[in-house]
Order: structure tokens, then C-alpha cells, then sequence
């Protein structure tokens, strides 16, 4: 399950959502439509079905759609700003 990593704060608005990732001391600021699937991973948990609910009113392929909100929260999880709670975390050799 994916969810915010402990040093990220994110607030949602009617023009978007804010990202605050303390560690880098770096804002990420998401449009509605990228706000959507922050929203479906940080609050239900997961983005199945969010394809569909995007492309079928506005005529899009839900495929097409699916990879996109795939890209977004892959480039979510590389920025650190995600973190997978089903991955063990790398042991550091510092911390034993």
C-alpha cells in the first residue's frame, strides 16, 4: 500500500493539492487532475478504478489513462514523496 512518507505534509484545495516534502525542503504543487490520484492513493488507498471514473466521461481510452496514473505515482515514489508500507525498507548499515 502506498501512502505519504513520514516527512511529507500535504494540504488539497479547490485548485489543487500542496505538497511539502521537508526533508529536500521542496514543494510540489499538483493540478486537479494530478490532486485525483493523490487523493485516490492517500485517502482510499489505492488508484483502482480511477482510470475509469477519468476516462469514460471524458471519452478517453482507460488503458491510456491507467499508465499515466501509473507514470505519476511511479515519479511519486522515485521523489520520495510516496513510500510502499508492502516493501521492507533497506536495512542501513548504520542503523542496526
Amino acid at each position: 500500500m502506498l501512502t505519504p512518507a513520514p516527512h511529507v505534509h500535504h494540504a488539497t484545495g479547490p485548485y489543487g493539492t500542496a505538497v511539502l516534502d521537508v526533508r529536500r525542503g521542496a514543494w510540489l504543487m499538483l493540478d486537479p487532475d494530478a490532486a485525483k490520484i493523490w487523493h485516490a492513493v492517500t485517502v482510499r488507498g489505492g488508484t483502482v478504478g480511477l482510470a475509469d471514473e477519468i476516462a469514460v466521461p471524458t471519452g478517453q481510452d482507460p488503458r491510456a489513462v491507467d499508465s499515466q496514473i501509473a507514470g505519476f505515482v511511479d515519479q511519486m515514489v522515485a521523489a520520495g514523496v510516496l513510500v510502499d508500507t508492502g516493501r521492507p525498507r533497506p536495512r542501513r548499515w548504520w542503523r542496526r
